[in-house]
């Protein structure tokens, strides 16, 4: 009889582990599709960048229309933690029927320099448009309509720290990008649209000062999101050229944003941007990513 009751007691344990279980896999398993659930695309589709593969890390509800959702590309910080940014938009994605795909760009293989400037550069040379890192992004959009059948034209972006100065950077030099909305989330710093300061804190130099340009520029859904107690010093770029920006991200970020709107102005271009603030809240990708949703969806 006792060996009885401690069978049923294991089977009572194991039904209810199965009842509670979280929806959040500890480890998401590898894949070779974009598919409903959780997982990793290990993605070398893109020809010129195929001997250096990014790992994309996805949530796709499994409820609705997978191919009318819409479609957000996440990027991290400079800790590349994929998996711990995906944790923080799961439940948004899930609530409000989005696809969510974070990008890893893996440090041993993506420099600094690589991933937060879009691997525009070596050393002082312009790359052609086909190395650059920003331009894997269009691919893995490809791939994912393919896979999914997704009839959506266009994706969102929404980037937190380093990944905001992918994302800040590349809606100013991909024009063609078939970007919707995109949110550049408590950057450390920025190029600013202003065609009389170098590159890389400005557009000096680059095929992006011109007049035409700068109008393309201003007509993005751009969205400016700050925390406005990001005001924290530690990792932050000292350069003279980051310094001009203000002491801190968000008094930077504030910055790049009146520098649009003053610029815009002169100009006489339409300014589609936005500044969208989340009082009280620092240098926490979770926080703002929970904001950033209610912006986006």
């Amino acid at each position: 009889m006792r060996i009885v009751n401690i069978l049923i007691l294991i089977t009572y344990t194991i039904l209810m582990a199965s009842c509670f279980k979280d929806d959040k896999p500890e480890s998401l398993g590898e894949t070779s599709t974009f598919l409903p659930g959780d997982g990793i695309v290990i993605y070398s589709g893109y020809a010129p960048l195929a001997d250096r593969p990014i790992r994309v890390h996805f949530h796709i509800p499994v409820d609705g229309d997978m191919k009318k959702m819409p479609v957000l590309f996440v990027f991290p910080g400079l800790e590349r933690n994929a998996n711990d940014y995906l944790g923080a938009w799961r439940t948004e994605a899930t609530n409000r029927n989005v696809m969510v795909f974070v990008f890893e760009f893996p440090s041993d293989t993506y420099s600094t320099e690589q991933y937060i400037e879009g691997g525009m550069f070596q050393g002082s040379t312009l790359q052609d448009r086909s190395k650059w890192t920003f331009s894997i992004v269009e691919a893995v959009f490809d791939a994912v309509r393919k896979d999914t059948g997704s009839s959506r034209s266009k994706y969102d972006m929404w980037g937190h720290s380093a990944g905001a100065q992918f994302v800040h950077r590349y809606v100013t030099f991909m024009p063609d990008a078939r970007i919707d909305r995109a949110v550049s989330a408590n950057a450390g710093w920025y190029t600013v649209s202003d065609v009389d300061i170098a590159y890389p804190y400005g557009l000096k130099n680059t095929e992006a000062a011109t007049s035409s340009r700068q109008e393309s520029l201003f007509a993005r859904k751009l969205i400016v999101h700050l925390g406005t107690a990001d005001t924290d010093r530690s990792g932050l770029n000292t350069s003279a050229g980051a310094e001009a920006q203000g002491a801190n991200r968000y008094k930077r970020g504030t910055y790049y944003y009146a520098e649009a709107k003053r610029i815009s102005t002169k100009g006489g271009y339409t300014l589609n941007w936005t500044k969208y603030e989340v009082t009280g809240v620092a240098h926490e990708f979770a926080k703002m990513a929970a904001a950033g949703a209610k912006v986006l969806y």
